[in-house]
Formats: C-alpha cells, sequence, structure tokens
C-alpha cells in the first residue's frame, strides 16, 4: 500500500468533509422534479417495441416521435444532449414503417435480421455518429462533427435501430462527473442537485429519465457502470475485444484502451442487454454463447460488500451493501450455491489501478489546449487558474491530469511490484482448476471465477453525490477500475432507491467471455427487485 497515495485520497474525503455545509447551502433548495412521463409506450422493453412494429401494432414513427417528445421535455432539466438528428430519424422511422406496408421486408425476416427494426437510439457524443457534435466536450475540438459512424453505431443501423441524438460527456471522457467547458454539466433526473456520472452521464440521464430506451456508452474505468448506479439503469461493460472500439475520442495510439476499455449498452430493461450486446457483437469470433440459457440455480454466487483494509477509500453505504446482501440471498433461496469469498489483494487496488492504467506508452491526452492540441497543457497552472475562475478546463479533468502527471502518486520503482501484485490477483480470480501435487496429497487448485460462477460486487461507494464532489471521490472508482484491468465483463443492477429517493444498486461480474452470466443474472435480479424505477415527480 503506497502511504502517499492513500493520505492523499484521506485528505480528500477530509476535505469533502469540511465542504458539505458549502455544498448544503448552495443545494439546500430543491430544484423542481423532471415531469413525469405519462404514455404508457415506456413502459416497453426495447425487443417488445421492435416486435410491435414488425407486427404492425405500432408504427416506427409514433415511437421515435414519442421519444423525441419526451427528449425535448425533459433535456432542459438535465443538459443531457449535445446535437440531435431528429428529423432524420422521422424520415427514417417513416421509411421503416413504408417498407413494412409495401410488404418489402416480412416480419420473420426482420426478426431474425434486423431485431430492432424502427427503434430508436441514443449515443454517447464520444462515439462517431455521423453528422452530429464530436469533440468529447473540449474546448480544442469545438465545431467538429463526425465524418462517419462509428463500427457499433453501424451495427446497431444495420440491426434496424435509428439513432436519434448525442449525449454529453466529461471533458476528454476522463472523470466521474459529467461537465465540460464546451456543453457544460449534465444532472440527475432523480434529484438535479446530484451528479449524472461519467463519462457516459449524458446517456445515463436520458435513460434514467425514460428518455431513451437504447443508450450506446463506452467504459474504461466505470464510464458505463457509475451513471448507471447513478441514474438507475443497467449497463453492461463486455469483455475487451468483442465489440469493435473504433473511431471513439479520445484517440489512442497504442493498444491499453482495447485491453481495458470498450462501448457497451446500456438500458432501461435487462432484456435489452442481451439482444443490443448480440447486436454490437456481431463481428466476434469467439464464441459468446449468448442464446445458451443459464440456471441461476446452479450458478456460484460470491459476494463481497466492500474491498477490506481499503485505507483512505470511503466505505460502501449500508444501503448499497444491503442491496449486495438481499441479492445473494434470494439466489440462496434458489437454490444457488452463495460464498463470501477472502481476496486479500483486492487492498491493493488502489496501487494496482493506478500502475495498470498510468503506465500506457502513450495515454490519450486528458488537457488539449484550446488553440494548439500540440502544446502540452499544465495541469499544475491550471488548477490555479481554475481556483481563481480562468481555466478552460473541467475540474475534474484538472484533477485527473494532475494524478496521471504523478504517475497515480506510485512511483516507478513500485511499478513492477504492483504488476507482480496484480498477477497474484488475476490468478486468485480466474486461475483454471487444476490437479496439483503437494506432500504426496493431490488437490484442486481454488479459483473464483469460472464459466459457472459470478461476483456480487460494489459498483461505487455511494449514490450518486452533490455535483461538484466526483473529483474528491475519484479513488473511489476502484471497484468498477479492477474489473477493467481484469478483463472482466460486468453489469450494473439497478436494485430500487434509498431513503433520498436515489437510486442505488451494484454489478455483477463475471470470468472474461462469460458475459452471458452478467446478463442472466441481471436478468433474475430485474424480476425479483423491479429494475428501473421512474423518477417521480415530488412537487
Amino acid at each position: 500500500m503506497q502511504l502517499t497515495l492513500r493520505c492523499l485520497t484521506w485528505l480528500s474525503a477530509k476535505l469533502l468533509v469540511l465542504l458539505r455545509p458549502l455544498f448544503w447551502y448552495r443545494d439546500c433548495i430543491k430544484p423542481a422534479s423532471i415531469p413525469p412521463s405519462t404514455d404508457s409506450l415506456f413502459d416497453l422493453t426495447a425487443c417488445e417495441l421492435a416486435k410491435k412494429i414488425r407486427l404492425g401494432q405500432i408504427s416506427s414513427e409514433s415511437v421515435v416521435e414519442a421519444y423525441i417528445e419526451r427528449i425535448t421535455e425533459i433535456n432542459p432539466y438535465l443538459n443531457a444532449v449535445v446535437d440531435d438528428r431528429f428529423e432524420d430519424a422521422l424520415r427514417e422511422a417513416r421509411h421503416c414503417d413504408k417498407m413494412l406496408e409495401a410488404g418489402v421486408v416480412t416480419p420473420m425476416q426482420l426478426q431474425l435480421e434486423k431485431p430492432f427494426y424502427g427503434v430508436p437510439f441514443t449515443v454517447k457524443e464520444s462515439c462517431s455518429l455521423k453528422g452530429l457534435s464530436y469533440t468529447a466536450g473540449t474546448l480544442a475540438l469545438s465545431g467538429v462533427k463526425a465524418d462517419g459512424d462509428s463500427l457499433v453505431v453501424k451495427n446497431m443501423r444495420e440491426a434496424g435501430a435509428i439513432p436519434l441524438c448525442v449525449t454529453n460527456t466529461p471533458e476528454l471522457c476522463f472523470g466521474f462527473e459529467c461537465t465540460n467547458p464546451l456543453y457544460g454539466t449534465t444532472v440527475n433526473p432523480y434529484d438535479r442537485r446530484k451528479t449524472a456520472g461519467g463519462s457516459s452521464g449524458g446517456e445515463g440521464a436520458l435513460l434514467g429519465a425514460g428518455a431513451s430506451i437504447i443508450g450506446v456508452g463506452s467504459d474504461l474505468s466505470g464510464s458505463i457502470r457509475i451513471p448507471a448506479l447513478f441514474n438507475g439503469v443497467f449497463g453492461h461493460k463486455p469483455t475487451p475485444g468483442i465489440v469493435p472500439m473504433e473511431e471513439y475520442l479520445p484517440t489512442v495510439e497504442n493498444n491499453g484502451f482495447s485491453q481495458y476499455g470498450t462501448f457497451g449498452p446500456m438500458t432501461r430493461f435487462a432484456e435489452d442487454l442481451h439482444m443490443v450486446l448480440k447486436v454490437m457483437t456481431k463481428n466476434c469470433k469467439t464464441n459468446l454463447r449468448l442464446d445458451e440459457p443459464v440456471d441461476v440455480k446452479k450458478l456460484h454466487v460470491y459476494y463481497l460488500e466492500d474491498i477490506d483494509n481499503n485505507f483512505g477509500v470511503s466505505s460502501v453505504d449500508e444501503d448499497i451493501r444491503q442491496s449486495i446482501r438481499l441479492a445473494a440471498q434470494y439466489f440462496e433461496s434458489c437454490g444457488a450455491k452463495i460464498s463470501k469469498p477472502v481476496i486479500e489483494e483486492l487492498s491493493d487496488g488502489c496501487e494496482i489501478g493506478a500502475v495498470k492504467l498510468f503506465s500506457w506508452s502513450s495515454l490519450p491526452p486528458i488537457l488539449m489546449h484550446p488553440d494548439d492540441p500540440k502544446i502540452k497543457v499544465n495541469p499544475f497552472l491550471e488548477s490555479i487558474k481554475a481556483i481563481l475562475g480562468c481555466s478552460s478546463h473541467s475540474i475534474s479533468s484538472i484533477f485527473v491530469a494532475i494524478v496521471r502527471e504523478m504517475n497515480g502518486f506510485v512511483p516507478e520503482s513500485r511499478f513492477s511490484l504492483y504488476e507482480e501484485k496484480y498477477e497474484t490477483l488475476q490468478k486468485k480470480l480466474l486461475s483454471f482448476k487444476e490437479e496439483m501435487m503437494c506432500n504426496e496429497r493431490c488437490f484442486l487448485q481454488q479459483t473464483i471465477l469460472d464459466e459457472n460462477s459470478v461476483l456480487l460486487f460494489p459498483t461505487f461507494v455511494s449514490s450518486a453525490p452533490a455535483v461538484g464532489q466526483c473529483a474528491l471521490l475519484t479513488i473511489s472508482g476502484v471497484f468498477c477500475i479492477l474489473c477493467n484491468i481484469l478483463r472482466l465483463p460486468a453489469t450494473h443492477v439497478p436494485m430500487g432507491l434509498n431513503k433520498q429517493g436515489l437510486p442505488i444498486g451494484f454489478q455483477v461480474i463475471a470470468a472474461p467471455h462469460q458475459d452471458r452470466l452478467c446478463l442472466a443474472v441481471a436478468k433474475e435480479l430485474e424480476k425479483a427487485f423491479g429494475g428501473w424505477v421512474p423518477p417521480t415527480k415530488l412537487d
């Protein structure tokens, strides 16, 4: 454990405590709630909408129009959308309807070839969508539009889905708060004083508000799962490499991002995660067995409520701990085997994460100079300018840039030590069971994650913090970061609301290429605990 890193983390937590009176004063008056959705159409999953469209029970135009109206209604409250193609989307929806009416396409053909025919979806702005804003929220790229669609968007289009808009991100997607100097701050639909999270915060906010049904996000260190938690929706970080990672900002010159980061689906309903992932992985050569049934009664369900001996990182809130316990008890009642493992190596997770993320040979820039991207920006100078109110960068991105400059506050001389700890942790979680000889006795090497087991694990330490607090809680992203550096698939599962009316939940983790286990557990938990809960109008 690195004392400098942990002491700075501890001081950040104490500073947050000292600043809470200021946040309370700023936020003592609760702003108006977002308007509730009244159309029963928003209660349908994307799969249900697609079925009704291809059977002629509803039109694609009516669905697309309803979602456009909902976006238009709630975006002034949330600031989630940065650019749209509403007119083009309506035109494409009408074309879908005409093709069906003319018999050019048949329901059976669409079910097999275009499972989301006529269904709208939304896209994180850092993922290329032709003709729309493509800046990742940095002034250096102001006004830039995407020349084409990223491959993941192409796959969604080929499946018949219709893109509506692109949504807000942190500056160059670094940070757990969705704010940038170009498009401002996206807030939480459950309480507009709270953050929507990042970096897929615009997607999370739209989905949580019931204004989107499918979102395309990306995840390098929790950027799908943390916004999914804060906004009460499902979010899946796939096994790296199974979803094509192209046409994305920030541009990465080495394979670090493809090892740890990935595009992935965000949805309001667990059922949709499965089909969206099938569409996103259509070119994947690995057999993911996504259509193979999973008997949850035969699963081995491990669960952890927190990381022990994790000095400096805030403890996980009791309401999130309780949701994990309830889920474990539920699976036990179903007949699954339940275990609470001891994984001492997790206590070094912050240091391991820092080493793996900051040891890339060409980590993408976190701060880009507004006038010339080639000019190196000094994050320490920018922090002073930010205090004086004259920086052209967000506080969150400046903070992350400082952490990067300091190698995560882990000396390079200690990198090899934490690489060894990483390998030990990886072996404990993922080593194949094999016979080993010791003192002339035969035994099985223990492993936690295999093709028949999952781990229930916190996504973050709390529900959505107040806007402006996430920079001081960055280290709390360790729960998600560990999944990325270990290349594990993980699904965030919403588990209702806490006493403050904010969404809570946790992530379900599986071994590489066992994404189907995550999705099956998410679907089972949605059935048992209800999944997404729409924001209610309290005024």
